[in-house]
């Protein structure tokens, strides 16, 4: 009997690109794929028909967004420290793979716009989606009860779920 090894499955990267409050899907991206490719992609969708109009759903004044090539705008990743974003960006040059640059299954990516008349990159703007309309109300959220410094040890019977006693959690098969 000989035993035959699985196949092996190759890395599937889904990203994100985030510019103002628009969100732009890339899935089943390949680790060979060179950036250039995912700004080729990008800027085909954010010229497509669908994103036309897209910024202003949650009622805000879409920006002018003025793309014309890939040369336009530049890919970046939000630097990180233990875990936390820094609040700066580095961008991530054209020429090498996605594997290349360490990305994450599911990374996000920020549009960095070029001024078009000086060639210089705009400040990068990510405005996070709100939950909530602002005519609804947050759910309320309860406040977390601390144990009191007085009470400390275990805890009484009272503090279990009242109503079921030890003998009747589990029955006897």
């Amino acid at each position: 009997m000989s035993y035959q090894m699985p196949p092996r499955f190759s890395r599937i990267y889904h990203i994100q690109v985030k510019a103002y409050k628009l969100t732009i899907m890339l899935s089943g991206v390949e680790p060979g794929t060179l950036i250039s490719e995912l700004k080729s992609d990008t800027l085909s969708a954010i010229k497509s028909d669908v994103a036309q109009g897209s910024l202003d759903i949650m009622n805000m004044d879409p920006p002018e967004i003025d793309v014309e090539t890939e040369e336009d705008f530049e890919l970046c990743r939000a630097v990180k420290e233990r875990g936390k974003t820094t609040g700066k960006y580095e961008v991530l040059p054209s020429s090498k793979a996605v594997r290349d640059h360490g990305l994450a299954g599911w990374e996000t990516l920020y549009l960095q716009f070029r001024d078009r008349s000086t060639g210089e990159l705009k400040p990068i703007t990510y405005t996070r989606p709100q939950l909530f309309d602002e005519e609804e109300n947050a759910p309320a959220i309860r406040p977390v009860e601390t144990p009191s410094t007085v009470n400390k040890g275990k805890r009484k019977a009272d503090d279990i779920d009242e109503g079921i006693s030890v003998d009747e959690e589990m029955d006897p098969i």
